[in-house]
């Protein structure tokens, strides 16, 4: 880490919170500190390999820089003190020396992208670590690396899609950096996708699927009633469009998770529903690659088929009647069911939000909530439709309930 990089870390360190907000303000001390965040946590990044428990941990912290700039100074700093200190306890390795390489000089870009592509795939950080650098200076260049890396990973199902996990979280945090500390995190996230073993490969059928009765089947209930024909045969009727079909599986999902089917595996169904929002956002390079997306979610889904309504919930449409009247009746407690819908219907979600985070805060930062809450937060946006609201009913049943 560069002498700038640890004072500066330093520094934020021990300010007091004003003197955090001071710091905070100014655009480039800012830039200089997401910079070192990024230097600060490759060791353990390194030394995480291909552990799942380990690699949230830092999906967590890349949450939390990702949000910086949206949080209270106070809030923000709690929050990444407790992530400091899960980090602290991780195992971390020395650095390779091929990080230290300088930027190789520019090349023509077809050039690059093809190197790019070679050495991704033999894992050649000798030939990665100089080019990368390189690249990062370009702003179209950037744009392709990121490409590449989202597409590369997005169809990969192990562990519900934690690789694409984690490329959406560092993005939203490193993207916009100095080419440097861009460079070094590509490199971990690389260095993460080669540890972790390989997902589940599947098939993607060729044909739709004929219309017939069980075609016809609500994905919701062909899952809660583990019908596998009917869930795949649903999939397959929408395999045209595979991001309108990844759009109906991420509403599937979460209105599992809020009729309580999440308490099986709680921490993989977390994962799959931030890895559906995270597909959503990533760009397909083609139309197959789409397809083989879709089927790999779908594949992962099913695995959490079978569950029984809690009934400490109201049913999906006394929710709806609920959000619909919701500002005539008395104000709710904040991290109740009514609590969401009043929030969204009195115009005071901003707020809501802040609250659960608040809270989450005062738990020590449950494994997997940050990245849950952010994606929860632009679910509405990603999807759209009359279902929008359902998403922050998600955060509050998973951590909250």
């Amino acid at each position: 880490m560069t002498p700038a990089f640890r004072e500066i870390l330093d520094g934020w360190r021990a300010a007091s919170v004003a003197g955090k907000a001071t710091l905070w303000s100014e655009p480039e001390k800012r830039v200089l500190l997401r910079s070192a965040w990024q230097e600060d946590i490759l060791p353990c990044w390194w030394g995480a390999g291909g552990n799942i428990e380990a690699l949230q941990v830092v999906v967590d912290s890349q949450s939390i820089w990702a949000e910086a700039e949206q949080l209270p100074v106070d809030l923000l700093a709690s929050a990444l003190a407790i992530q400091e200190s899960k980090r602290a306890q991780m195992h971390k390795l020395v650095l390779p020396d091929a990080l230290l390489l300088e930027a190789r000089p520019p090349m023509p870009l077809d050039m690059e992208v093809d190197l790019l592509s070679k050495a991704v795939e033999e894992a050649d950080l000798e030939q990665l670590a100089p080019l990368l650098q390189s690249m990062a200076d370009d702003d179209h260049a950037r744009r392709i690396v990121l490409n590449r890396l989202a597409q590369r990973l997005a169809d990969d199902s192990h562990a519900q899609g934690l690789r694409s996990i984690l490329f959406g979280q560092w993005h939203d945090a490193a993207a916009e950096l100095p080419a440097r500390p861009f460079a070094l995190g590509a490199l971990a996230l690389l260095h993460s996708h080669w540890q972790q073993p390989a997902g589940v490969a599947v098939v993607v059928p060729e044909g739709r699927a004929s219309r017939d009765s069980e075609v016809d089947k609500p994905l919701l209930h062909a899952l809660r009633e583990r019908d596998l024909p009917a869930f795949m045969g649903r999939v397959r009727a929408m395999g045209d469009q595979p991001l309108d079909a990844i759009r109906q599986l991420f509403l599937t999902v979460t209105l599992m998770m809020i009729e309580g089917g999440h308490r099986h595996e709680p921490q993989a169904l977390m994962r799959l529903y931030v890895w559906l929002g995270t597909l959503l956002t990533l760009p397909h390079r083609s139309l197959r690659q789409a397809r083989k997306v879709l089927f790999s979610a779908a594949a992962s889904i099913f695995a959490f088929a079978g569950w029984q309504r809690r009934e400490d919930w109201p049913d999906f449409s006394t929710l709806a009647a609920y959000r619909e009247h919701a500002l005539s009746e008395p104000v709710p407690a904040p991290f109740t069911w009514q609590g969401a819908l009043h929030a969204a219907a009195s115009n005071t979600a901003t707020d809501w939000w802040l609250q659960l985070a608040e809270r989450a805060v005062a738990q020590d930062n449950p494994p997997g909530f940050w990245p849950l809450w952010r994606t929860a937060q632009r679910a509405g946006q990603v999807t759209g439709g009359p279902l929008a609201w359902i998403h922050p009913l998600v955060v509050l049943r998973f951590y909250f309930d």
